[in-house]
């Protein structure tokens, strides 16, 4: 198990290139996300169970909908309270499974009353937060403790990769699972250094790893070169002994500040990119630029590059209505076309499960319509040329005006066989005159610079390259509240020794408190790089005295522009 899509990715590419290592991705084995796991073997069995179908597990989505479904003064009631409807929601608490009402308001008022029949219904049809997953998980092990047993049988060898990001109630489940267990060994295995996740969500980090102190340190890494180590040692909150063991490339340039003014910092990338030139082309394929602050604010990556558009690089919300699936693919005029086909694909899915449509399952049992049965329900029914017909015309228009959506949703709704008058097959086919944010697989060659010398580089934010491996990184100033992050890291990058600033949970706002955000920030950032890390920061914010000491005690090379 592992924290994120990312790291599960690189699990399951590694493993499927080798043949005996091949066996782990199929049954009895199981390679995933945290999330993944919970749902798979826990939550989605107990929703069986409860009747519960499973439409979307989204925060934004479940959120979007029950909010939608209230009443104009229930809205009324929770703007006034400051709160919303992403509070609405199942927790276990005490050993029992309630619903979390937001505002507070009394059980005899209109307001309570109307977000819990919102709850309900949108339980019934399928809208839920991925912390429900938990909650319905730790209740089907209260109601029936022999699952640990089963999981416990089933796997008696447990390895939880990035630890440092799971949060508490994560943690506090994995432990009850398997912690504690005769038969099983739980390894745990992380960097304390990178928790940068921590209290994201308002959700506290787990005790049992970030909190621990008797870990055992792998101070080896096999991703950079010993010059990176030995730079970067100084932002190890752990004061782990950082080394590397990657070769370093012949001739590579070395690792270099760029210091820029007010009339020149829209300079950067292109000197980024003058300096990953020097690079050999077989070292330089994966080359980004991040920075711990997307925009807005004094200083941000978008001052650096104003075309930077975080949202064309990070996953955008779930469609609410079929006509947002068609314009996302209208939209994207880019990439594959299978890329595009899947938005269509997934609103037909949502379609024909509003409509109480399914198919014959292997078991020989109808089960309800997913992408991977989609194409089976329309060859039963000899419509799959209408319907591929009808896909392909949707892909290719130009344009989607009103009328013609007018037009298409009576075939849309005879080919798939669901009522048009049915109130949510309605509300599914409403209008849309713009599209939601995109998905990760419709990938845009957005956020991606090309400087004058031919070199790519993908612009992002340090949370979205947690977990890369980039060939040259390139660590961009940026500013929070009064403190600049660069500035506040320069002691550490000059002298290791320097004792660490510590983080404080319950005054994270605190000089030290953001101190030690910058570090773990920064020490995630500048470990990306297999060969050259480059960092840049206004020329104002250094002293002679510090750069004198980076050149002379470090090895650093500076660039004035």
């Amino acid at each position: 198990m592992t924290h994120t899509n990312v790291a599960k990715d690189e699990i399951l590419k590694r493993v499927g290139t080798d043949a005996a290592a091949r066996s782990l991705i199929s049954y009895p084995h199981f390679i995933g996300t945290i999330q993944d796991f919970v749902q798979t073997f826990l939550a989605l069995p107990a929703c069986r169970s409860k009747g519960y179908p499973i439409r979307q597990i989204d925060d934004f989505t479940t959120a979007a909908y029950m909010h939608r479904h209230l009443t104009p003064g229930t809205r009324t009631y929770l703007h006034n309270k400051n709160a919303n409807t992403s509070g609405l929601r199942l927790n276990w608490a005490q050993d029992q499974l309630s619903v979390d009402v937001p505002g507070a308001p009394g059980t005899h008022t209109a307001s309570y009353q109307n977000m819990i029949v919102v709850k309900n219904q949108a339980l019934e049809n399928g809208y839920f937060f991925f912390s429900e997953m938990y909650a319905l998980a730790s209740e089907l092990i209260s109601a029936n403790p022999s699952v640990i047993d089963a999981l416990r049988h089933r796997f008696p060898l447990v390895l939880i990769d990035e630890m440092q990001d799971t949060l508490r109630f994560q943690d506090e489940l994995i432990n009850h699972l398997f912690g504690d267990a005769a038969e099983c060994t739980l390894q745990k295995i992380g960097d304390p250094d990178q928790a940068i996740f921590d209290g994201m969500a308002g959700e506290p980090p787990n005790e049992t790893f970030n909190a621990a102190i008797d870990l055992a340190p792998i101070p080896d890494s096999g991703r950079f070169t010993a010059t990176i180590a030995d730079k970067f040692c100084g932002l190890s909150t752990r004061r782990i002994a950082l080394t590397g063991s990657r070769p370093t490339a012949a001739n590579a340039p070395s690792c270099t500040f760029i210091l820029y003014g007010n009339d020149t910092i829209g300079s950067v990338l292109d000197q980024f990119g003058a300096i990953v030139a020097g690079l050999p082309e077989a070292e330089r394929r994966v080359v980004k630029a991040i920075g711990g602050r997307a925009e807005g604010g004094v200083l941000s990556i978008q001052s650096y590059w104003q075309a930077f558009d975080r949202y064309q690089a990070n996953k955008g919300r779930t469609a609410d209505t079929f006509c947002e699936c068609v314009r996302r693919a209208v939209v994207l005029k880019e990439g594959p076309v299978h890329t595009h086909y899947q938005h269509l694909r997934q609103g037909l899915v949502e379609l024909l499960r509003l409509g109480g449509k399914t198919v014959i399952g292997r078991s020989g049992g109808a089960v309800p319509i997913t992408r991977s049965n989609l194409r089976r329900y329309f060859n039963v029914s000899e419509k799959t040329p209408l319907i591929s017909a009808l896909m392909a015309d949707l892909m290719l228009r130009p344009a989607l005006t009103a009328a013609e959506w007018a037009d298409i949703t009576p075939v849309l709704c005879d080919i798939c066989d669901v009522d048009i008058g049915n109130a949510a097959i309605a509300e599914y086919l409403a209008y849309a005159d713009h599209a939601p944010g995109l998905l990760d697989e419709a990938v845009l060659p957005g956020n991606v610079y090309l400087s004058p010398g031919g070199i790519q580089m993908e612009v992002s934010t340090i949370h979205g390259v947690k977990g890369e491996t980039h060939d040259a990184t390139l660590v961009l100033e940026t500013k929070f509240g009064t403190l600049f992050d660069v500035k506040e890291m320069l002691p550490f990058l000059i002298n290791p020794a320097l004792e660490r600033p510590a983080f404080d949970p319950a005054h994270a706002t605190t000089h030290a408190s953001i101190r030690a955000s910058f570090m773990k920030k920064m020490y995630v950032a500048t470990t990306r790089a297999r060969q050259l890390v480059c960092i840049a920061m206004h020329r104002d914010r250094i002293s002679q005295q510090e750069r004198a000491a980076l050149t002379d005690q470090r090895g650093w090379s500076f660039v004035d522009l």
